[in-house]
């Protein structure tokens, strides 16, 4: 008797999209200003004292998050590296069109911080991959700011495929399956 082969049973069930704007205020200064792109970045705490957040390129000159912005200056030039004052107003907006669109994909969303939200997303997990790429390039289309997408079973899930497998690649997106999430959560710190 010959063995037949049943076909892969692919799930269509709700899953939860963690999305998060990669370095957002240096991203939302880079959105008005394009000039800045491809430059080390940082913008300044409300005072202008220390770091809070950094580009990928200031990140790479090994600049810290809070980081003393007296410390830096002295080789501010030497690196090209630019200094901006926080400018709430512009992080705001820019917060409200990513919420905005993010919407446009679900009936649920829960905005999680100024530059994070969880959406409920439904398909196969190719679907969902599309999906994914397609918010992500919906954020820097009509927003003009990079995002990394994870998807998983669970908000909490979500967001470690999003930290853990996304951000290894520039901008990315993963889907990080129930039976994966199962293994990595029981296998993490």
């Amino acid at each position: 008797m010959a063995s037949v082969s049943k076909p892969a049973v692919m799930r269509r069930m709700q899953e939860i999209a963690h999305v998060d704007v990669n370095c957002f205020y240096a991203s939302a200064e880079r959105a008005f200003n394009p000039s800045l792109e491809g430059k080390p970045v940082i913008v300044l705490s409300n005072n202008d004292g220390c770091a809070v957040t950094r580009s990928p390129e200031a990140k790479r000159l090994g600049i810290a998050m809070g980081d003393p912005w007296f410390k830096l200056r002295p080789r501010a030039k030497e690196w090209g590296l630019v200094a901006l004052s926080s400018n709430y107003e512009l992080y705001g907006d820019i917060s409200a069109r990513v919420m905005e669109l993010l919407g446009r994909y679900s009936a649920w969303l829960e905005v999680y911080s100024i530059d994070e939200a969880f959406l409920g997303v439904k398909g196969e997990p190719d679907e969902l991959l599309d999906l994914g790429r397609e918010m992500k390039a919906a954020c820097r289309r009509h927003v003009g700011v990079p995002v990394c997408v994870g998807i998983a079973p669970t908000t909490g899930t979500a967001a470690y495929s999003r930290v853990t497998y996304s951000s290894n690649f520039p901008w990315g997106v993963h889907h990080l399956t129930g039976v994966q999430g199962g293994r990595c959560c029981s296998s993490g710190p």
